[in-house]
């Protein structure tokens, strides 16, 4: 009896620890947004957030030789969008604004949808006011989630 009340322990104990386990979300952005996005990250408790900081130009052409982050985030929309036109990704949404210049993100095909709520976090008042002490403007997409 004792071996089975263990044995029960150890199971539920395995479940009750995989019920909270995080799940990691992969994101490719540019090097400039590294302070604001690690804030974001860090605030976003659902899941892990790991970003990998680089170039745009370069990220980007890693994900069209077939790297597959769950987002891309840059600071422009060009280059999100140019994934958007291959089949690569989804819409390019408008999450900031500076220097007169919308900054993009996109969810990469294959993202799962934790991925998508973390794009909504970036999109949320309080991921706009992560974004607004670093000196970014709302972006289009964040005036419409807002609404």
């Amino acid at each position: 009896m004792n071996k089975i009340k263990v044995a029960f322990i150890a199971i539920a104990a395995s479940l009750a620890g995989s019920a909270y386990a995080q799940s990691t979300i992969s994101l490719y952005a540019a090097e400039s947004l590294q302070p604001a996005l690690d804030e974001i990250a860090a605030a976003y408790l659902p899941a892990r957030v790991k970003v990998r900081y680089g170039a745009e130009a370069a990220l980007r052409d890693r994900i069209t030789a077939g790297e597959r982050p769950a987002l891309f985030v840059a600071t422009n929309v060009g280059d999100p969008h140019s994934l958007t036109v291959q089949g690569l990704a989804g819409p390019v949404k408008r999450f900031a604004r500076a220097r007169n210049a919308d900054y993009g993100v996109v969810l990469v095909d294959g993202a799962s949808e934790e991925a998508w709520y973390f794009e909504q976090f970036m999109l949320s008042p309080q991921g706009q006011a992560i974004l607004a002490k670093h000196g970014f403007a709302h972006g289009g997409s964040a005036d419409i989630a807002a609404k």
